[in-house]
């Protein structure tokens, strides 16, 4: 019987994800370090050997799953960006969605960025591609804060540095709730620092 190619790929694509969901699983659970491919492999339910016919190695596991996270915060940005009215609407709409969503992935994802950027298993290359992205991401932010500014909405400042402080309360807030700590976030409450008046 002939084999079915595209069935074969998306057999390939399934796997490739269910073995990303159990590193990010495992991560959480052990951190970066400590997570070993055998680990991934045992709880995936293949052999060691077989995860290594998907990714050729830890650090292009690693990678697949920081550019899946970063991918998606980019599209994300890049939706809100297109939509209609004032550039403080669009902020808005980012900071509830990012709130309403409580992008448990994102903190997840903020915390294995963090420590791939500072472990010593992982090669430059890698590091430097993750700084890139991040700063792409928050030049699309940069954006938002610069297109607000001349519309009279936002207060003068670095636009790039407003969407780091930006990204920042986010995270802050995320991690918040996710310690169950009493502190109320919402678009609003973050915003009005950067609101002109």
């Amino acid at each position: 019987m002939p084999r079915n190619v595209e069935r074969d790929q998306e057999a390939r694509k399934e796997r490739c994800e269910q073995i990303l969901s159990v590193a990010v699983q495992l991560i959480a659970q052990k951190g970066l370090e400590a997570t070993k491919i055998s680990d991934i492999a045992a709880k995936v339910g293949i052999s060691h050997g077989l995860v290594y016919n998907y990714f050729q190695s830890k650090e292009e596991l690693f990678a697949s799953l920081l550019n899946k996270n970063l991918d998606s915060l980019r599209h994300h940005l890049e939706q809100v960006v297109k939509l209609p009215g004032p550039a403080l609407e669009k902020l808005t709409a980012l900071v509830e969605n990012m709130l309403r969503n409580q992008w448990d992935d994102a903190l997840f994802h903020q915390m294995f960025i963090d420590q791939i950027l500072t472990s010593d298993s992982i090669g430059e290359e890698l590091k430097q591609s993750v700084r890139e992205r991040i700063s792409d991401n928050l030049d699309i932010i940069a954006a938002l804060f610069r297109e607000g500014q001349k519309e009279g909405s936002i207060l003068d400042g670095d636009p790039r540095q407003h969407s780091l402080v930006l990204m920042s309360c986010i995270r802050s807030a995320t991690l918040f709730k996710r310690r169950e700590l009493y502190v109320r976030f919402d678009a609003q409450s973050i915003l009005r620092y950067f609101v002109a008046r």
